[in-house]
């Protein structure tokens, strides 16, 4: 796994510091990792933030963006925005590793709507989330942006708990995940998501989970038939700063820099629902089947994860806060 990350990072370098000759006259050069493709609206978020920055500061802020893990895959983009050798970076609940409380975004089953999502996300529930991180890792959580509702497709229907039975699925490298679907009896494949469309295509693995507008994004309709509407986890995507780069800025560069991080993490919010939507609808324009979720086996999920939600409740310290902070947003409009 070293010598893995090793070889990213040595690729990531010399695609980053091969366009520093580029910007040598500018004052200041934002570098920004993120796993998103060319129409997903973290993608779009970064752009118009690029747009927005570089056209206030006069040019005196460029942005570099390095979207579609072009840095690798999410761990060592991570290890990349610690060391600086990035300056901001749009991530998954991989963070979680260096604080528990990240974990609380993968808490499934308690949000609901993209209105409760909103409202759970708020200021407070931000502070819940964060917990230690940047004490613990020298990064800021500048914002949380949207990943969506997550999904499970697979390459044949999959309506009921006896057709999920042993469906050999991709997982993130994250033990939340990995405990759920276990939970839910099917057999799991951790892999970083640059190999997932390759694995599909190939018929290693039957399936993977992930949003309307990751799926779509990435390809995988070309090789997956099925979604199963499961809506099981409200994916959000840490947008990540260094901390010593945001320090050494002028106070003028300082109060743009928030400006413009607040208003795209706003943007996102305000693209992402209806692109949820409009991914679904292109989805299935492509011929990819569409299956909601029934009550009961809404049901039998639920009595499969009692055991799951104690063990959760052991790993992540604020795990009931966070649940009894969502369940108070329920009726958020």
């Amino acid at each position: 796994m070293k010598s893995t990350k090793f070889i990213f990072s040595a690729v990531a370098a010399a695609v980053i510091f091969s366009m520093g000759s580029a910007t040598a006259e500018a004052k200041t050069t934002i570098r920004i990792g993120t796993f998103a493709g060319p129409e997903h609206p973290v993608t779009l978020a970064i752009n118009y933030f690029k747009e927005n920055i570089e056209k206030e500061s006069n040019g005196e802020i460029v942005v570099k963006h390095f979207p579609n893990n072009q840095l690798g895959p999410e761990s060592v983009v991570i290890d990349q925005i610690k060391r600086g050798t990035i300056q901001m970076a749009v991530t998954g609940s991989q963070i979680k590793k260096d604080e528990p409380n990240i974990g609380l975004s993968d808490t499934p089953y308690v949000i609901h709507s993209w209105a409760q999502a909103r409202a759970c996300y708020d200021e407070e529930g931000m502070k819940i989330m964060s917990g230690n991180y940047e004490k613990n890792t020298g990064v800021k959580i500048a914002g949380y942006m949207v990943n969506g509702f997550r999904e499970l497709s697979s390459n044949r229907p999959v309506t009921n708990m006896k057709e999920l039975q042993g469906l050999k699925i991709r997982i993130p490298d994250n033990e939340i995940h990995v405990h759920l679907f276990e939970a839910l009896g099917t057999n799991n494949v951790m892999m970083p998501l640059p190999e997932v469309y390759n694995a599909l295509e190939t018929h290693m693995i039957d399936g993977q989970e992930n949003p309307y507008a990751t799926i779509l994004a990435s390809g995988f309709h070309e090789v997956q038939s099925d979604i199963l509407e499961t809506r099981h986890m409200f994916a959000i995507a840490p947008f990540l700063m260094n901390g010593k780069f945001y320090s050494k800025l002028s106070d003028s560069d300082k109060a743009l820099v928030d400006k413009w991080i607040k208003k795209t993490v706003e943007y996102n919010w305000e693209i992402s629902e209806k692109n949820d939507d409009d991914c679904k609808a292109a989805l299935a324009k492509k011929g990819v089947k569409i299956h909601e979720m029934t009550p009961e086996m809404q049901k039998e999920i639920d009595a499969k994860l009692v055991d799951f939600y104690k063990w959760y409740g052991t790993i992540i310290p604020d795990a009931q806060k966070w649940i009894d902070y969502c369940k108070s947003k329920e009726n958020a409009k």
